[in-house]
């Protein structure tokens, strides 16, 4: 293989890299939108609680479902989200708490949990 050959593949390989850097840093883009939403979907329950208690009137599970449901529909997005970054980069999930770590880790940032194996991974 001659130098140019050499420099054409490190090019492309950096042009891959670029590019699942963008696409993962645009999901986890999307992922803090879509958690902002959850905390607002939670607040709006808080406030429904409040008010009906305030009221006196018994909160039904129908004043507050659709609420409930959105939050679910986000969470399943949010993780959908974090499958997709761990197939695009250099990452583990911790079986122990499921947070997403680097490949090298040797420990969970979250939890403490060590890596003493690649069995302690989520793939």
């Amino acid at each position: 293989m001659s130098f140019f050959d050499k420099f054409k593949a490190g090019v492309s390989e950096a042009g891959n890299k670029a590019k699942s850097v963008v696409e993962i840093n645009r999901l986890k883009l999307q992922n803090n939108g879509k958690q902002n939403e959850i905390d607002k979907q939670y607040q709006a329950m808080g406030r429904l609680l409040f008010e009906t208690t305030l009221q006196g009137v018994p909160l039904e599970k129908a004043d507050y479902a659709v609420h409930m449901e959105r939050v679910l529909v986000l969470q399943s997005e949010i993780d959908a989200n974090l499958q997709q970054i761990a197939e695009l980069g250099d990452a583990k999930q911790c079986r122990n708490c499921g947070t997403t770590v680097d490949s090298d880790a040797r420990f969970c940032p979250n939890c403490g949990a060590t890596f003493d194996s690649a069995a302690q991974f989520r793939e």
